[in-house]
């Protein structure tokens, strides 16, 4: 039992330490992002990473690494703005249906 406990510790600083790599390297992104998402969420009351992936390919966005839209919900500017509302599947052929979180602005905002 102490191995798996270990082995989770040591699984989870590596993931956070790829977050973190990611996240300085897409910085620019996830900034403008998270401001495209403050729009969105003003006009449609709440938004999902589909809206997001699907509002960055109108404007021809891209991050340099796909696991920066994991990075971009773990941003101090996004826990800033947005609280988590609940799941929804996503409309994405890539999502497989998968449950996606449902983000709104704060309501200090």
């Amino acid at each position: 039992m102490a191995q798996m406990a270990l082995n989770l510790k040591a699984a989870l600083e590596a993931r956070d330490t790829g977050v973190q790599r990611v996240a300085s390297k897409n910085s620019v992104f996830i900034s403008t992002m998270c401001g495209i998402a403050r729009l969105l969420c003003r006009q449609k009351g709440s938004i999902t990473a589909d809206d997001l992936r699907e509002e960055a390919t109108k404007r021809g966005l891209e991050p340099t690494h796909f696991n920066c839209w994991g990075a971009l919900c773990r941003s101090p500017e996004w826990k800033r703005y947005f609280e988590f509302v609940g799941y929804t599947k996503s409309r994405q052929v890539r999502g497989h249906g998968n449950r996606i979180c449902v983000y709104r602005l704060k309501n200090e905002f």
